[in-house]
């Protein structure tokens, strides 16, 4: 499954006052009214402590129609196993997209019995359409398909649909030539800094997880290696697949691609860059024992991949189970590592002094702790498409752990941190004043919502009532203040096939009261 990064914006936020406030006249309002005939809906929302907040307002909003509402606080994980046991009523969750498509957005998390799916959804055409628009290479029959699926999803409601959070980010003044990007990377060979030539990047992390490129399923672990390795492709800061190591590449059949590898490319240890090392990577990914008897987390992002194959030595064939439009969006998430240095040095001595063919090269650093890293000066110069080409600007980076978002923007305003990860909405405004301070925000690909457990919650009004009983606009305005965007399924505005004359459901407390009385439920 995906591997979740926690947002730390409710922990920043704590509870501002227009929440508490709004908090109070929903008590007051659910406590003069009077239940109507029927059975009471009982239900626990669960989340992590940063969702309290906004499961707290959610329950009162709940309470507002009739239903018995209670929160309840989990450590992640362990609300994570439960939830994938069915132990729970409806749960607080979040999910990344990698594609920029459904493929690993709605696809895992509702097609039936797919890896992320713990809302136990099931509906045989959604299935069908899901399959249909993932395999076809005709992109307006691909489109229709998921505009289909989202209207029964719609109808269907198996969560309480949510919403997707902005990337801010903030640097100091000296940084030139540095923006957020929509998946959450910090591409640092393009960056400069005045005065400089040891930049700090401010992690919202309190470790990463691997210093393999095949061992994690992590966006800051992507973050700190994506800098000391290179792929066949990479993207823009705005989603558009380019070349990476690859100079070029054909299809010359839906299931087969041909990538022409750049001469000259050389791993930090000198070793030459061929096609010997990308099938290496790739087998390593694809075998379920690749990692020393161990299966890679990154197996899902190589979608219908099935074989690689050497052609000659700077050529590469790879062959698909099924078509998959999103194929080259997959291979962004892969790097290449050297063949020849994993099997002198074994996994053990790679992670302990990892080696790529990046723009910077490992110094020293522990996973939770600070990670250094120096240009690598034989850096064959990266994508010819993302300008500027050759070595990198900055001399030195440190990555330093900075879980908490105070001790990050202290670090910027101090100077101590040149770069600084996942602003808090409430530090935006202090942080545009701050002399030689810089704010920016991209579009996030991260899914918030509640998952409804379809099997204890099968009558499809009640899940709509649900909907239609949530001030979201309320709750997103004082949590978020302005910097989060609702959804009208499991779908994301900055993904394929998207529909944007589906509109979220709207707070109509009187529908939702409506919906629960047929399905024989009380109501206040």
């Amino acid at each position: 499954m995906a591997r979740r990064t926690q947002s730390r914006w409710g922990q920043a936020l704590a509870w501002p006052a227009l929440l508490a406030s709004l908090l109070v006249g929903l008590s007051s309002s659910v406590s003069g009214g009077a239940l109507a005939q029927g059975k009471v809906l009982r239900l626990v929302l669960d989340g992590a402590k940063n969702r309290e907040a906004e499961l707290q307002a959610i329950a009162g909003y709940l309470r507002q129609i009739g239903v018995d509402a209670q929160v309840r606080v989990w450590e992640y994980q362990t609300l994570l196993a439960e939830a994938q046991e069915g132990t729970r009523d409806a749960y607080a969750t979040d999910w990344g997209s990698a594609t920029f498509s459904p493929f690993d957005l709605a696809i895992p998390k509702l097609r039936t019995q797919d890896r992320g799916n713990f809302s136990f959804y099931s509906n045989p055409e959604v299935d069908r359409l899901f399959d249909a628009a993932s395999t076809t290479m005709d992109e307006a029959k691909a489109r229709d398909a998921y505009v289909k699926a989202q209207r029964i999803l719609y109808e269907d409601a198996p969560w309480i649909f949510g919403y997707y959070l902005d990337t801010i980010e903030a640097a100091s003044a000296r940084v030139s030539n540095w923006r957020p990007s929509v998946d959450n990377r910090i591409n640092l060979h393009d960056v400069e800094l005045q005065g400089g030539t040891t930049l700090v990047v401010g992690l919202r992390a309190d470790r990463i997880q691997s210093f393999d490129p095949a061992d994690h399923r992590d966006r800051d672990t992507e973050t700190v290696l994506r800098n000391m390795f290179d792929g066949l492709v990479t993207r823009t800061p705005d989603g558009e697949v380019v070349p990476e190591i690859a100079e070029s590449w054909q299809q010359p059949h839906a299931t087969t691609y041909v990538f022409k590898l750049r001469r000259g490319v050389r791993f930090h240890n000198g070793d030459p860059l061929t096609a010997e090392d990308v099938v290496f990577t790739f087998e390593r990914i694809l075998s379920p024992k690749g990692l020393d008897g161990r299966p890679s987390p990154r197996l899902g992002l190589l979608g219908p991949l099935s074989k690689v194959e050497k052609v000659d030595d700077y050529t590469v064939k790879m062959t698909l189970k099924n078509p998959s439009p999103v194929f080259l969006q997959l291979l962004v998430h892969t790097q290449i590592v050297p063949h020849k240095y994993m099997e002198q040095v074994g996994l053990a001595g790679f992670v302990r002094h990892p080696v790529g063919a990046g723009p910077f090269k490992f110094v020293r650093g522990r996973l939770d702790g600070d990670i250094v890293l120096e240009r690598f000066d034989g850096y064959y110069g990266g994508s010819p498409q993302l300008p500027p080409v050759g070595p990198a600007r900055i001399r030195r980076i440190v990555f330093r752990m900075m879980p908490e978002p105070g001790s990050r923007i202290a670090a910027l305003l101090a100077g101590e941190a040149h770069i600084i990860q996942e602003v808090p909405p409430d530090a935006v405004d202090r942080l545009e004043r701050a002399r030689g301070v810089q704010v920016k925000v991209a579009p996030g690909t991260r899914l918030y919502e509640i998952e409804l457990n379809n099997d204890r919650l099968k009558d499809p009004r009640v899940r709509r009532a649900l909907n239609y009983a949530v001030d979201w606009d309320e709750i997103l305005e004082a949590l978020y203040r302005g910097y989060a965007h609702r959804v009208a399924t499991a779908m994301l505005p900055s993904g394929f096939g998207y529909d944007e004359r589906l509109k979220p459901y709207p707070y109509d407390p009187d529908k939702a009261r409506q919906l629960l009385q047929e399905a024989g439920y009380a109501v206040r």
